[in-house]
């Protein structure tokens, strides 16, 4: 899989840009603010329909068409080839106003030139990027490790990506009726309906999270006794927020060779109705808080390294070393999902790095069909990298040779 041809209009702080990208390794070079982060984010959200950098898709539109167009936008567009087919992606997006001086934001999606929905990209292009940030996927809030499963998943799965997206409109509709019932009283029986919708979505969702990380877990292990000279042994302990009605692991040792299979549709109706139950016990207690505390929104992904949790215990570097491990491993997992190499973007992760950690992590990513990353210079990067790579300058939003 690789990207043929990248076009971006008003995206960030580039204007205009048609870029030809060959396969094998790209570099992207240029000082601070020029570009080369914006140009792997638009790669990312065409494949994932989010930012890895922002919640708000308004700060991707370039502020001059802000400025001078009454409804801005920003279009990234790539010709997408694969083994057995290739695909043009088109995704715009743009502010419209609306009465009252609001703005409405709105994203058009194009397969071929033939508008689609956002789930009909799935699996299109697909990418894994590494981020100097990633770090904190091992000690920072939960919410980033559930995060980091939803992008994943949603890339190559398009049930779990409907999922998704039908789990976080129901959530917000139950939590606005709780809210309700908590000020203004009323019937909690009016929460039946909603919780069927809940825990349909949600026990999709838990269960191929849970299948995900035992899958990943086996990968990142291998990977990081690689990296650790065999000295540790890396789990991933998967927490689901509800009691799926039988172990949510089992018990994630490592002799066990992924024998948890994707959810039968027997499996999955044990999960919802238990996800059901534990809605009902726990009703009146949601109602006085006005909000949902049961379901995957509130799942947690552990770090486990030789009994210690590295999200609590471990050092910066342990953390470090077992994110390169999980990323390397997503790499490897995508290719088993999709038989196809992902897209590596790897935006400015080397000089975080010690030179062990560089060559290693330099030498995994070799055979990708197309890989790019990006640094102020070469230096870093190794004789035989850059001899294989096809180097660009960033400037100013402007790409050259």
């Amino acid at each position: 899989m690789l990207i043929q041809h990248l076009s971006l209009t008003d995206f960030r702080n580039y204007a205009r840009l048609e870029l030809d990208l060959p396969a094998g390794p790209i570099l992207l070079l240029g000082d601070n603010a020029q570009g080369k982060t914006s140009l792997l984010e638009a790669i990312y959200y065409l494949a994932t329909s989010r930012s890895p950098h922002t919640t708000s898709p308004r700060q991707l539109i370039n502020w001059l068409a802000k400025k001078d167009n009454l409804i801005p936008s920003a279009r990234i567009v790539a010709h997408v080839v694969r083994s057995d087919a290739a695909h043009t992606l088109d995704v715009t997006l743009a502010l419209e106003p609306v009465p009252g001086g609001e703005e409405r934001f709105r994203k058009q999606v194009k397969l071929d030139g033939i508008p689609r929905q956002a789930r009909e990209l799935v699996g299109q292009a697909a990418v894994v990027m590494f981020l100097p940030q990633d770090v904190d996927l091992v000690g920072g809030a939960p919410s980033l490790r559930r995060h980091y499963l939803d992008t994943a998943l949603g890339q190559v799965d398009a049930d779990y990506h409907d999922a998704l997206s039908q789990f976080s409109q129901v959530l917000s509709q139950r939590n606005a009726l709780l809210k309700q019932l908590a000020e203004r009283g009323g019937d909690p029986d009016e929460l039946t309906y909603w919780d069927e919708q809940l825990s349909t979505a949600g026990a999709l969702i838990t269960l191929r999270r849970q299948q995900a990380v035992i899958e990943l877990g086996e990968l990142a292990d291998a990977i990081h006794r690689d990296l650790t000279g065999g000295q540790e042994r890396l789990r991933l302990r998967y927490e689901p927020a509800f009691d799926l009605g039988r172990p949510a692991s089992p018990d994630f040792q490592m002799q066990i060779k992924l024998d948890v299979p994707i959810p039968a549709t027997s499996e999955l109706d044990d999960a919802s109705a238990s996800f059901r139950t534990q809605l009902i016990a726990r009703r009146s207690e949601e109602v006085a808080r006005g909000m949902t505390l049961v379901g995957p929104h509130r799942d947690e992904l552990r770090f486990v390294a030789d009994e210690v949790d590295l999200g609590v215990y471990g050092s910066r570097g342990q953390q470090r070393t077992a994110v390169l491990a999980l990323k390397l491993a997503e790499v490897e997992w995508m290719r088993g999902r999709t038989d196809e190499w992902p897209i590596l973007l790897l935006d400015e992760v080397l000089a975080e790095l010690d030179a062990k950690r560089r060559a290693y992590l330099l030498a995994r990513i070799n055979g990708a069909n197309q890989s790019l990353t990006t640094g102020t210079g070469t230096e870093l990067f190794g004789n035989e990298f850059c001899q294989r790579a096809r180097m660009l300058r960033v400037v100013a939003g402007q790409i050259k040779e």
